[in-house]
């Protein structure tokens, strides 16, 4: 019994010391997924701030509108970045009457 779990352990080593050679350091794996390393990751937390950062000085503050259908039924969503917000409606209306009292009150 051990000498048959031997080679199959020696086997897999051996494909596991194979793939860390073949796989590139940054980028993508051998089966392109996505590699996850702190370098990676830094980058996107730079740039996630420099969006951020961006908006808050250009002073983008519109209203963001948009449509989706969920359960076969259209559904509005309306994101106001000045409260950070976002509600959703039934109807193009309801975000109409919405808009209207908004700028209102």
């Amino acid at each position: 019994m051990d000498t048959t779990r031997r080679p199959n352990r020696d086997l897999q080593q051996q494909r596991q010391r194979l793939e860390a050679l073949v796989q590139p350091a940054l980028g993508t794996r051998i089966d392109n997924s996505p590699t996850h390393s702190p370098l990676h990751d830094l980058g996107q937390a730079l740039k996630q701030l420099g969006d951020r950062t961006m908006r808050f000085f250009t002073g983008q503050n519109e209203l963001r509108i948009w449509q989706r259908t969920r359960n076969g039924q259209p559904r509005w969503f309306a994101h106001d970045p000045v409260t950070n917000r976002t509600r959703s409606f039934y109807s193009e209306q309801d975000v109409r009457t919405w808009l209207d009292q908004r700028y209102y009150d």
